[in-house]
Protein backbone atom coordinates (compact mmCIF):
# COMPACT_ATOMS: atom_id res chain seq x y z
CA UNK A 1 0.00 0.00 0.00
CA UNK A 2 1.35 3.33 -0.86
CA UNK A 3 2.33 6.13 1.99
CA UNK A 4 0.28 9.01 2.81
CA UNK A 5 1.17 11.87 1.46
CA UNK A 6 2.28 14.71 4.48
CA UNK A 7 1.50 18.25 4.86
CA UNK A 8 4.99 19.87 3.76
CA UNK A 9 4.16 22.99 6.45
CA UNK A 10 3.32 20.54 9.66
CA UNK A 11 6.70 19.94 11.42
CA UNK A 12 5.38 16.25 13.00
CA UNK A 13 5.79 15.18 9.13
CA UNK A 14 2.26 13.26 10.08
CA UNK A 15 -0.84 14.97 9.17
CA UNK A 16 -1.91 13.46 6.11
CA UNK A 17 -2.26 16.42 3.29
CA UNK A 18 -6.05 17.07 1.57
CA UNK A 19 -4.80 18.42 -1.13
CA UNK A 20 -1.61 19.32 -3.41
CA UNK A 21 -0.89 22.80 -5.16
CA UNK A 22 0.51 21.95 -8.86
CA UNK A 23 1.33 26.20 -8.86
CA UNK A 24 3.25 26.25 -5.57
CA UNK A 25 4.47 22.23 -5.79
CA UNK A 26 3.47 22.05 -1.78
CA UNK A 27 1.01 19.88 -0.41
CA UNK A 28 -1.29 20.73 2.57
CA UNK A 29 -3.18 20.01 5.20
CA UNK A 30 -6.96 21.34 5.77
CA UNK A 31 -5.40 23.53 8.09
CA UNK A 32 -2.49 25.22 6.03
CA UNK A 33 -4.83 24.92 2.92
CA UNK A 34 -6.84 27.78 4.15
CA UNK A 35 -4.87 30.66 2.27
CA UNK A 36 -5.72 28.84 -0.88
CA UNK A 37 -9.05 28.98 -0.48
CA UNK A 38 -9.50 32.31 1.32
CA UNK A 39 -6.74 34.68 -0.34
CA UNK A 40 -8.27 35.81 -3.95
CA UNK A 41 -4.65 35.93 -5.32
CA UNK A 42 -4.44 32.51 -5.18
CA UNK A 43 -7.51 31.31 -6.74
CA UNK A 44 -6.14 30.82 -9.77
CA UNK A 45 -3.66 27.63 -8.26
CA UNK A 46 -4.53 24.64 -9.40
CA UNK A 47 -5.36 22.59 -6.18
CA UNK A 48 -5.25 18.70 -6.94
CA UNK A 49 -5.15 15.24 -4.69
CA UNK A 50 -2.39 15.04 -2.78
CA UNK A 51 0.73 13.80 -4.66
CA UNK A 52 3.44 11.93 -3.17
CA UNK A 53 6.07 12.94 -5.88
CA UNK A 54 5.84 16.00 -7.69
CA UNK A 55 8.99 15.11 -9.93
CA UNK A 56 7.06 12.83 -11.64
CA UNK A 57 4.97 16.13 -13.33
CA UNK A 58 8.22 17.28 -14.65
CA UNK A 59 10.08 16.80 -17.76
CA UNK A 60 12.88 14.00 -16.82
CA UNK A 61 15.13 15.54 -19.75
CA UNK A 62 14.56 19.15 -18.76
CA UNK A 63 13.03 19.71 -15.48
CA UNK A 64 10.16 21.81 -16.79
CA UNK A 65 6.71 20.84 -16.02
CA UNK A 66 5.12 18.84 -18.34
CA UNK A 67 2.10 19.96 -20.77
CA UNK A 68 1.69 18.35 -23.75
CA UNK A 69 0.62 15.03 -24.78
CA UNK A 70 3.23 13.62 -28.52
CA UNK A 71 0.33 12.06 -30.40
CA UNK A 72 3.56 10.91 -32.70
CA UNK A 73 5.19 8.95 -29.62
CA UNK A 74 2.77 8.53 -27.17
CA UNK A 75 4.73 10.63 -24.80
CA UNK A 76 4.29 13.61 -22.36
CA UNK A 77 6.64 16.51 -22.39
CA UNK A 78 7.31 19.46 -21.86
CA UNK A 79 7.79 22.64 -24.46
CA UNK A 80 11.45 22.86 -24.69
CA UNK A 81 10.60 19.29 -25.50
CA UNK A 82 8.44 20.68 -28.85
CA UNK A 83 11.17 23.46 -29.97
CA UNK A 84 14.56 21.98 -29.57
CA UNK A 85 14.11 18.67 -28.09
CA UNK A 86 13.76 14.89 -29.53
CA UNK A 87 10.02 15.58 -30.39
CA UNK A 88 10.79 18.51 -32.28
CA UNK A 89 8.16 19.30 -35.46
CA UNK A 90 6.10 15.99 -33.57
CA UNK A 91 2.52 17.01 -33.67
CA UNK A 92 1.21 17.47 -29.66
CA UNK A 93 -1.67 18.32 -27.93
CA UNK A 94 -2.61 19.89 -24.92
CA UNK A 95 -3.12 17.59 -21.90
CA UNK A 96 -6.50 18.47 -21.62
CA UNK A 97 -7.79 17.95 -24.85
CA UNK A 98 -6.05 14.65 -24.67
CA UNK A 99 -7.38 13.64 -21.37
CA UNK A 100 -10.99 14.77 -23.65
CA UNK A 101 -10.02 12.50 -26.11
CA UNK A 102 -9.19 9.65 -23.81
CA UNK A 103 -11.90 9.77 -21.43
CA UNK A 104 -14.73 7.90 -23.82
CA UNK A 105 -11.92 4.99 -24.54
CA UNK A 106 -11.10 4.29 -21.25
CA UNK A 107 -15.04 3.58 -20.72
CA UNK A 108 -14.87 1.08 -23.79
CA UNK A 109 -11.44 0.10 -22.36
CA UNK A 110 -12.92 -0.90 -18.88
CA UNK A 111 -16.03 -2.77 -20.36
CA UNK A 112 -13.44 -4.44 -22.57
CA UNK A 113 -11.82 -6.09 -19.17
CA UNK A 114 -14.66 -6.92 -17.53
CA UNK A 115 -16.18 -8.72 -20.62
CA UNK A 116 -12.77 -10.86 -21.04
CA UNK A 117 -12.83 -11.23 -16.87
CA UNK A 118 -16.23 -13.00 -17.42
CA UNK A 119 -14.58 -15.38 -20.38
CA UNK A 120 -11.81 -16.33 -18.07
CA UNK A 121 -14.39 -16.97 -15.19
CA UNK A 122 -16.31 -19.15 -17.38
CA UNK A 123 -13.69 -20.91 -18.84
CA UNK A 124 -11.84 -21.58 -15.51
CA UNK A 125 -15.79 -23.03 -14.23
CA UNK A 126 -15.49 -25.56 -17.26
CA UNK A 127 -12.12 -26.61 -16.06
CA UNK A 128 -13.04 -26.73 -12.22
CA UNK A 129 -15.74 -28.70 -13.77
CA UNK A 130 -13.39 -30.86 -15.59
CA UNK A 131 -10.98 -31.27 -12.88
CA UNK A 132 -13.73 -32.29 -10.59
CA UNK A 133 -14.47 -35.09 -13.24
CA UNK A 134 -11.26 -36.33 -13.66
CA UNK A 135 -10.57 -36.71 -9.67
CA UNK A 136 -13.87 -38.54 -9.28
CA UNK A 137 -13.36 -40.98 -12.00
CA UNK A 138 -9.61 -41.90 -10.57
CA UNK A 139 -10.92 -42.59 -6.99
CA UNK A 140 -13.41 -44.47 -8.97
CA UNK A 141 -11.34 -46.40 -10.87
CA UNK A 142 -8.40 -46.88 -7.96
CA UNK A 143 -11.70 -47.44 -5.72
CA UNK A 144 -12.52 -50.50 -7.71
CA UNK A 145 -9.37 -52.73 -7.98
CA UNK A 146 -10.73 -55.79 -7.25
CA UNK A 147 -8.87 -58.83 -6.32
CA UNK A 148 -10.72 -61.18 -8.93
CA UNK A 149 -9.18 -59.55 -11.69
CA UNK A 150 -5.84 -60.82 -13.19
CA UNK A 151 -2.69 -58.72 -13.22
CA UNK A 152 -3.14 -57.68 -16.99
CA UNK A 153 -6.58 -56.26 -16.08
CA UNK A 154 -5.21 -54.47 -12.60
CA UNK A 155 -2.23 -53.07 -14.76
CA UNK A 156 -5.18 -51.39 -17.47
CA UNK A 157 -6.67 -49.54 -14.27
CA UNK A 158 -3.90 -48.16 -13.14
CA UNK A 159 -2.66 -47.22 -16.71
CA UNK A 160 -5.94 -45.02 -16.58
CA UNK A 161 -5.50 -43.66 -13.48
CA UNK A 162 -2.02 -42.18 -13.51
CA UNK A 163 -3.21 -40.90 -17.48
CA UNK A 164 -6.10 -39.11 -15.38
CA UNK A 165 -3.49 -38.06 -12.75
CA UNK A 166 -1.02 -36.83 -15.48
CA UNK A 167 -4.40 -34.83 -17.17
CA UNK A 168 -5.27 -33.08 -13.71
CA UNK A 169 -2.00 -32.13 -12.91
CA UNK A 170 -2.11 -30.21 -16.45
CA UNK A 171 -6.04 -29.09 -15.40
CA UNK A 172 -4.41 -27.57 -12.32
CA UNK A 173 -1.86 -25.66 -13.45
CA UNK A 174 -4.33 -23.88 -16.16
CA UNK A 175 -6.79 -23.24 -13.48
CA UNK A 176 -4.09 -21.72 -11.33
CA UNK A 177 -3.26 -19.66 -14.42
CA UNK A 178 -6.64 -18.45 -15.06
CA UNK A 179 -6.90 -17.63 -11.68
CA UNK A 180 -3.50 -15.04 -12.08
CA UNK A 181 -5.42 -13.71 -15.48
CA UNK A 182 -8.04 -12.88 -13.36
CA UNK A 183 -6.49 -11.13 -10.68
CA UNK A 184 -4.71 -9.23 -13.41
CA UNK A 185 -7.96 -8.14 -15.30
CA UNK A 186 -9.90 -7.14 -11.41
CA UNK A 187 -6.79 -5.19 -10.97
CA UNK A 188 -6.91 -3.54 -14.47
CA UNK A 189 -10.84 -2.85 -14.48
CA UNK A 190 -10.60 -1.11 -11.06
CA UNK A 191 -6.90 1.11 -12.41
CA UNK A 192 -9.46 1.79 -15.33
CA UNK A 193 -12.52 2.92 -13.17
CA UNK A 194 -10.38 4.99 -11.27
CA UNK A 195 -9.00 7.04 -13.86
CA UNK A 196 -12.70 7.45 -15.02
CA UNK A 197 -13.33 9.94 -11.91
CA UNK A 198 -9.70 11.39 -12.33
CA UNK A 199 -9.55 15.03 -12.84
CA UNK A 200 -6.22 16.18 -13.03
CA UNK A 201 -5.20 15.64 -16.83
CA UNK A 202 -1.66 14.44 -16.22
CA UNK A 203 -1.99 12.31 -13.39
CA UNK A 204 -4.86 10.61 -16.00
CA UNK A 205 -2.92 10.78 -19.11
CA UNK A 206 0.26 9.30 -16.95
CA UNK A 207 -2.40 6.56 -15.49
CA UNK A 208 -3.78 5.54 -18.77
CA UNK A 209 -0.16 5.35 -20.45
CA UNK A 210 1.01 3.09 -17.53
CA UNK A 211 -2.09 1.02 -17.88
CA UNK A 212 -1.59 0.49 -21.49
CA UNK A 213 1.94 -0.18 -20.95
CA UNK A 214 1.46 -2.78 -19.17
CA UNK A 215 -1.44 -4.66 -20.87
CA UNK A 216 0.74 -4.75 -23.88
CA UNK A 217 3.17 -6.18 -22.44
CA UNK A 218 3.16 -10.20 -24.37
CA UNK A 219 2.10 -12.49 -21.57
CA UNK A 220 4.33 -15.99 -21.45
CA UNK A 221 3.14 -17.83 -23.59
CA UNK A 222 0.08 -20.39 -21.98
CA UNK A 223 -0.68 -23.48 -22.63
CA UNK A 224 -4.42 -23.93 -24.40
CA UNK A 225 -7.18 -25.04 -22.07
CA UNK A 226 -7.70 -28.68 -22.06
CA UNK A 227 -10.59 -28.29 -24.37
CA UNK A 228 -8.09 -27.34 -26.79
CA UNK A 229 -4.46 -28.47 -25.53
CA UNK A 230 -5.77 -32.30 -24.57
CA UNK A 231 -8.38 -32.82 -26.67
CA UNK A 232 -6.45 -35.91 -27.95
CA UNK A 233 -5.67 -37.25 -24.38
CA UNK A 234 -9.54 -36.71 -23.51
CA UNK A 235 -10.68 -38.84 -26.57
CA UNK A 236 -7.96 -41.35 -25.60
CA UNK A 237 -8.93 -41.38 -21.90
CA UNK A 238 -12.93 -41.82 -22.36
CA UNK A 239 -11.72 -44.71 -24.76
CA UNK A 240 -9.53 -46.49 -22.68
CA UNK A 241 -12.19 -45.81 -19.80
CA UNK A 242 -15.23 -47.52 -21.88
CA UNK A 243 -13.02 -50.28 -22.41
CA UNK A 244 -12.79 -50.68 -18.77
CA UNK A 245 -16.54 -50.61 -17.90
CA UNK A 246 -17.23 -54.83 -18.38
CA UNK A 247 -14.02 -54.87 -15.72
CA UNK A 248 -14.97 -52.14 -13.29
CA UNK A 249 -18.96 -52.03 -13.82
CA UNK A 250 -19.75 -55.58 -15.65
CA UNK A 251 -22.54 -57.14 -14.93
CA UNK A 252 -24.66 -60.39 -15.76
CA UNK A 253 -27.99 -60.22 -15.49
CA UNK A 254 -30.78 -63.16 -16.00
CA UNK A 255 -33.82 -62.96 -17.22
CA UNK A 256 -37.28 -63.03 -15.16
CA UNK A 257 -39.24 -65.85 -16.88
CA UNK A 258 -42.56 -64.48 -15.12
CA UNK A 259 -42.33 -61.15 -17.51
CA UNK A 260 -41.41 -63.02 -21.06
CA UNK A 261 -44.44 -63.00 -23.27
CA UNK A 262 -45.64 -66.40 -24.22
CA UNK A 263 -44.31 -66.18 -27.91
CA UNK A 264 -40.76 -66.33 -26.92
CA UNK A 265 -38.78 -68.81 -26.13
CA UNK A 266 -36.03 -68.39 -23.03
CA UNK A 267 -32.57 -69.80 -22.84
CA UNK A 268 -31.87 -72.28 -19.63
CA UNK A 269 -29.48 -70.23 -18.59
CA UNK A 270 -31.70 -67.32 -18.68
CA UNK A 271 -29.89 -64.98 -20.94
CA UNK A 272 -31.31 -65.41 -24.74
CA UNK A 273 -34.89 -64.49 -25.93
CA UNK A 274 -35.68 -66.38 -29.04
CA UNK A 275 -39.06 -65.10 -31.18
CA UNK A 276 -41.06 -68.85 -32.15
CA UNK A 277 -44.65 -67.34 -32.37
CA UNK A 278 -45.85 -69.97 -30.60
CA UNK A 279 -47.28 -70.17 -27.33
CA UNK A 280 -44.83 -71.72 -24.54
CA UNK A 281 -47.47 -72.41 -22.21
CA UNK A 282 -46.11 -70.51 -19.24
CA UNK A 283 -49.05 -69.97 -16.50
CA UNK A 284 -50.37 -66.60 -16.24
CA UNK A 285 -48.82 -63.89 -14.58
CA UNK A 286 -49.16 -60.28 -13.64
CA UNK A 287 -46.05 -59.41 -14.77
CA UNK A 288 -46.03 -60.89 -18.20
CA UNK A 289 -45.85 -59.08 -21.60
CA UNK A 290 -49.19 -59.90 -22.89
CA UNK A 291 -48.28 -58.76 -26.94
CA UNK A 292 -44.85 -57.61 -27.13
CA UNK A 293 -42.12 -59.97 -27.31
CA UNK A 294 -40.23 -58.70 -24.40
CA UNK A 295 -38.85 -59.95 -21.34
CA UNK A 296 -37.38 -58.11 -18.05
CA UNK A 297 -34.36 -59.23 -15.85
CA UNK A 298 -34.78 -60.09 -11.94
CA UNK A 299 -32.11 -57.54 -11.18
CA UNK A 300 -32.99 -54.07 -11.07
CA UNK A 301 -30.34 -51.01 -10.03
CA UNK A 302 -31.33 -47.92 -8.03
CA UNK A 303 -27.83 -46.75 -7.35
CA UNK A 304 -24.19 -46.56 -8.54
CA UNK A 305 -23.10 -48.10 -11.83
CA UNK A 306 -23.69 -50.81 -13.83
CA UNK A 307 -22.43 -52.09 -17.25
CA UNK A 308 -23.77 -54.92 -19.74
CA UNK A 309 -23.88 -56.38 -22.89
CA UNK A 310 -26.35 -57.61 -25.26
CA UNK A 311 -25.12 -59.26 -28.54
CA UNK A 312 -27.71 -58.47 -31.60
CA UNK A 313 -25.94 -59.75 -34.10
CA UNK A 314 -28.36 -62.58 -35.00
CA UNK A 315 -31.70 -60.27 -34.90
CA UNK A 316 -32.72 -58.12 -37.81
CA UNK A 317 -35.63 -56.47 -35.28
CA UNK A 318 -34.47 -55.91 -31.38
CA UNK A 319 -34.70 -53.72 -28.42
CA UNK A 320 -32.82 -53.66 -25.63
CA UNK A 321 -32.64 -50.98 -22.66
CA UNK A 322 -33.99 -50.40 -19.08
CA UNK A 323 -37.69 -49.97 -17.42
CA UNK A 324 -39.47 -49.50 -14.37
CA UNK A 325 -41.08 -52.50 -12.95
CA UNK A 326 -44.07 -50.11 -13.23
CA UNK A 327 -44.01 -50.69 -17.59
CA UNK A 328 -47.63 -51.81 -18.50
CA UNK A 329 -47.49 -55.38 -19.33
CA UNK A 330 -51.08 -55.64 -21.07
CA UNK A 331 -52.54 -54.96 -24.45
CA UNK A 332 -50.58 -54.50 -27.42
CA UNK A 333 -50.58 -50.72 -26.83
CA UNK A 334 -47.09 -48.40 -27.16
CA UNK A 335 -46.58 -47.92 -23.60
CA UNK A 336 -45.78 -51.84 -23.18
CA UNK A 337 -43.57 -51.45 -25.51
CA UNK A 338 -39.75 -50.48 -24.60
CA UNK A 339 -39.14 -46.73 -25.23
CA UNK A 340 -42.97 -46.33 -26.26
CA UNK A 341 -43.44 -44.07 -22.66
CA UNK A 342 -42.32 -42.14 -20.01
CA UNK A 343 -41.19 -45.19 -17.79
CA UNK A 344 -38.56 -47.16 -20.33
CA UNK A 345 -35.71 -46.14 -22.55
CA UNK A 346 -34.52 -48.54 -25.38
CA UNK A 347 -32.22 -48.87 -28.44
CA UNK A 348 -33.44 -50.21 -31.41
CA UNK A 349 -32.30 -52.52 -34.38
CA UNK A 350 -34.37 -52.47 -37.18
CA UNK A 351 -31.97 -53.74 -39.83
CA UNK A 352 -28.71 -52.11 -40.25
CA UNK A 353 -31.05 -48.96 -39.06
CA UNK A 354 -30.49 -47.84 -35.31
CA UNK A 355 -32.83 -45.59 -33.29
CA UNK A 356 -33.33 -44.57 -29.67
CA UNK A 357 -36.70 -43.98 -27.81
CA UNK A 358 -37.90 -42.93 -24.85
CA UNK A 359 -41.63 -41.79 -23.96
CA UNK A 360 -42.95 -42.65 -27.04
CA UNK A 361 -40.34 -39.91 -29.03
CA UNK A 362 -37.99 -41.74 -31.44
CA UNK A 363 -34.91 -40.72 -32.79
CA UNK A 364 -32.57 -41.82 -35.32
CA UNK A 365 -28.86 -42.65 -35.02
CA UNK A 366 -26.11 -42.12 -37.78
CA UNK A 367 -24.15 -45.64 -37.18
CA UNK A 368 -21.42 -46.11 -39.76
CA UNK A 369 -20.96 -49.57 -38.60
CA UNK A 370 -23.88 -51.77 -37.60
CA UNK A 371 -22.34 -53.30 -33.78
CA UNK A 372 -23.27 -57.11 -33.16
CA UNK A 373 -22.97 -56.52 -29.63
CA UNK A 374 -24.49 -53.17 -27.96
CA UNK A 375 -23.12 -51.97 -24.20
CA UNK A 376 -25.14 -50.27 -21.98
CA UNK A 377 -23.91 -47.94 -19.10
CA UNK A 378 -25.80 -47.27 -16.58
CA UNK A 379 -25.15 -44.43 -14.04
CA UNK A 380 -28.10 -44.37 -11.93
CA UNK A 381 -26.74 -41.50 -9.45
CA UNK A 382 -26.40 -39.36 -12.19
CA UNK A 383 -29.28 -40.10 -14.24
CA UNK A 384 -27.46 -41.36 -17.35
CA UNK A 385 -28.07 -44.05 -19.84
CA UNK A 386 -25.70 -44.36 -22.40
CA UNK A 387 -25.63 -46.99 -24.99
CA UNK A 388 -22.10 -48.15 -27.15
CA UNK A 389 -20.71 -50.33 -29.85
CA UNK A 390 -19.13 -52.58 -27.84
CA UNK A 391 -16.77 -54.05 -30.50
CA UNK A 392 -15.12 -50.53 -30.52
CA UNK A 393 -17.20 -48.83 -27.67
CA UNK A 394 -17.45 -46.09 -29.95
CA UNK A 395 -20.63 -43.89 -28.02
CA UNK A 396 -24.22 -44.15 -29.83
CA UNK A 397 -26.30 -42.30 -27.66
CA UNK A 398 -26.79 -41.32 -24.02
CA UNK A 399 -30.21 -40.64 -22.27
CA UNK A 400 -29.92 -37.93 -19.40
CA UNK A 401 -32.70 -38.78 -17.20
CA UNK A 402 -33.73 -38.06 -13.19
CA UNK A 403 -34.16 -41.59 -12.48
CA UNK A 404 -36.48 -41.98 -9.46
CA UNK A 405 -37.20 -45.82 -9.27
CA UNK A 406 -35.27 -49.04 -9.96
CA UNK A 407 -34.30 -49.82 -13.49
CA UNK A 408 -34.73 -53.36 -14.84
CA UNK A 409 -32.46 -54.20 -18.09
CA UNK A 410 -35.20 -55.80 -20.87
CA UNK A 411 -35.25 -57.10 -24.44
CA UNK A 412 -36.96 -57.48 -27.67
CA UNK A 413 -37.05 -59.10 -30.37
CA UNK A 414 -39.86 -60.01 -32.89
CA UNK A 415 -38.53 -61.85 -36.12
CA UNK A 416 -39.15 -65.43 -36.64
CA UNK A 417 -36.51 -67.25 -35.13
CA UNK A 418 -34.14 -64.16 -34.70
CA UNK A 419 -32.73 -63.72 -31.04
CA UNK A 420 -30.78 -61.84 -28.98
CA UNK A 421 -28.60 -62.91 -25.81
CA UNK A 422 -27.19 -60.63 -22.89
CA UNK A 423 -23.48 -61.11 -22.69
CA UNK A 424 -21.64 -63.28 -19.66
CA UNK A 425 -19.39 -60.79 -18.33
CA UNK A 426 -19.25 -62.91 -14.83
CA UNK A 427 -15.25 -63.53 -16.45
CA UNK A 428 -15.08 -59.82 -16.36
CA UNK A 429 -16.23 -58.61 -12.55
Amino acid sequence: MAAAVVCDNCGDSHTPAVKTCLRCEVSFCATHLMPHVENPRLSDHVLVAPIANLKERRCPEHTKEIEFYCTVDNSLVCSTCTIAGKHKGHDVTTLKDEHETRKTRVEGETRAVEEKRKEVEESMKRMEATHKEAQESVTGITGRLRDTLDEDEKEALRRVAVKERELLSRIEEDIARHKREISELQAAAAHLRALQHETDSLAFLQGHLEETRRREIPKESAPPSPTSLDATTIRSLERDMRRLLPLVYGRSPTLDTNSACDLLKISSDLRMVTWSGVPQGRPHHPHRFECWGQALCSESFSSGQHYWEVDVGSADECRVGVAYGTIPRRGGGAECCLGGSDVSWCLQKDDDIFSVQHGGVTALLSVPQPPRRVGIHLDWDAGLLSFYSADSMAPLHSFHQTFTQPLHPGLGVWGDGESVRIVDLSGAS
